[in-house]
């Protein structure tokens, strides 16, 4: 099985990220989540390209 952080880019968010620095997809991302220990992990997935970035934001497992 492939690991699922394999090709992930870390990417800090200043303003607004809505384009693909891969590809130059323009109209934003889809939205993944990876399970951690007690959280999920959002990751952000360019629709046109694939290219997965990791944002640092977590979501807490209520």
């Amino acid at each position: 099985m492939k690991d699922v952080s394999e090709g992930i880019i870390e990417k800090k968010i200043e303003e607004e990220f809505h384009i693909c620095e891969n590809c130059g997809y323009r109209l934003g991302f889809h939205v993944s989540f990876q399970k951690k220990a007690d959280f999920f992990e959002v990751i952000l997935i360019c629709p046109n390209c694939g290219q997965r970035h990791r944002v640092n934001w977590f979501v807490n497992l209520a």
